[in-house]
């Protein structure tokens, strides 16, 4: 869940700021074009720097170089990579803190429940945290976006306190952004939400793909386009329905990208059509799925966390067979075929509005091992937990039930029901958000995109 409006007006701020802001631009710059072993003296270089520190200062590496018998400074390249030990969100879900180099006070927290249903908070530093921007604003110059380009924003509705009446909007000049909820997109609030980005002015929309598609279904309806250089997209897959729409309507290029909360690899779109691992924000490694031919799952190590740093940590990600030959980009970022992202049923409000990506609602909830929350009827919700270290019945019951009133809007119907473990679906996996009892009495909205 994203932190509250003030505190990213002084996050955005900070990164605007920061003095190793520029320095970094220009290294990205360089690496654009670079060679590929330039890349991997690169990768190697600060590989090497992190293991170090992490092998002293990290709680978890420090205890495991000491039971694995490995000298650290044996970590050199990143064929030594294989001998660090695989991670996985389990190992995160229960001690996040076993993993910081830094106190956490000095650092951001992000949280997450992924495809999983698995809860789990990270940490990230403020250098951390341009770096990525940087990385973002790089690729967004592919694009003809600049540096500090004016973004609407749909990216949920925390900011939101006005339920009642108002347009739900809130300009974040820190950011050079206007978020937009995205659980308050109605036909009755379209009006006043374009008023407010024609005044904006921006330059790009940026947020969740459903989210987006939801607007443009908006405003195509009332023959209303809204032209921008660009649409940022990323958290979840875009159908080929909802980028024709988004294209329609905002009459921009899709840049797409790939990340996780966890930050241990990133990837994303090119201008040519390519899909690029960015080698200077993590290594990548592809694990064959076992029993799936032509199937890998995305592992990362990440290069710039010095706060909180992991190395080889499975995503649970899975990409297919990755483009043959160069990219026309002219670019050395290795390819990689289609990423199999985060994708969750759209729920629906009491009042009939649509709830794109409703896991947020159970992001940050704490001391669990597994969460999910689904809709039995439109405004009836029911989350789902398996109670993990550090359990509070308590508290994790009343940050539910505020997330669901801040996020979804009051009036809807929200119980919470504990479980030794969540059932799974034949396919095994645990989905954090599911539609249950489609045909019990109710009809979902219909979204035409």
């Amino acid at each position: 869940m994203a932190p509250t409006g003030s505190l990213q007006n002084v996050q955005h701020r900070i990164r605007r700021a920061h003095p190793l802001r520029w320095t970094m631009c220009r290294s990205l710059s360089s690496m654009e074009r670079a060679p590929a072993e330039e890349i991997a003296r690169f990768q190697e270089r600060r590989l090497r720097r992190l293991v170090q520190v992490a092998a002293v200062q990290s709680p978890f590496y420090r205890d495991w170089f000491a039971e694995a018998g490995i000298d650290p400074r044996s970590i050199r390249t990143i064929g030594d990579l294989g001998r660090l030990p695989l991670l996985s969100r389990a190992d995160l879900v229960e001690n996040p803190e076993r993993f910081c180099v830094y106190p956490r006070r000095l650092m951001w927290p992000a949280h997450s429940s992924g495809t999983s249903g698995r809860p789990l908070t990270t940490f990230r530093t403020p250098g951390s945290s341009i770096f990525e921007l940087s990385i973002l604003e790089r690729q967004w110059r592919w694009f003809g976006l600049p540096a500090g380009a004016r973004r609407v924003i749909l990216r949920g509705s925390d900011f939101y306190a006005d339920r009642q009446q108002g347009v739900p909007v809130k300009n974040v000049a820190g950011g050079r952004q206007l978020w937009v909820s995205s659980y308050h997109l109605t036909p009755q609030k379209v009006p006043g939400i374009l008023d407010r980005i024609r005044h904006f002015r921006p330059q790009a929309v940026e947020g969740w793909p459903s989210s987006i598609a939801l607007l443009a279904a908006l405003l195509r309806d009332r023959g209303e386009c809204l032209p921008v250089t660009a649409v940022i997209t990323s958290s979840e897959m875009t159908t080929p329905g909802q980028r024709s729409l988004i294209r329609a309507v905002f009459a921009g290029p899709i840049v797409d990208h790939y990340g996780q909360t966890e930050r241990v690899a990133m990837a994303g779109a090119c201008e040519s059509g390519g899909y690029h691992i960015f080698p200077d924000y993590g290594i990548v490694e592809l694990l064959p799925v076992e029993g799936v031919p032509d199937r890998w799952e995305i592992v990362g190590t990440a290069l710039h966390n010095w706060g909180f740093p992991l190395f080889r940590y499975r995503t649970g990600d899975e990409v297919g067979p990755a483009p043959a030959g160069p990219c026309p980009c002219g670019r050395r970022f290795a390819l990689i075929g289609p990423v199999d992202g985060r994708t969750e049923d759209t729920f629906t409000a009491a009042d009939g509005r649509l709830l794109p990506l409703p896991a947020t609602v159970i992001d940050d909830l704490t001391g669990l091992r597994e969460a999910q929350i689904a809709q039995l009827a439109p405004g009836r919700f029911e989350i789902r937990i398996v109670p993990g270290t550090g359990f509070d019945s308590d508290a994790v019951e009343l940050k539910a039930r505020r997330n669901v009133d801040r996020l979804f809007g009051p009036g809807q119907e929200v119980t919470l029901r504990a479980l030794p473990a969540i059932p799974r679906p034949p396919s095994g996996k645990l989905k954090a958000a599911v539609v249950e009892n489609r045909g019990a009495g109710h009809r979902r909205p219909a979204v035409r995109y």
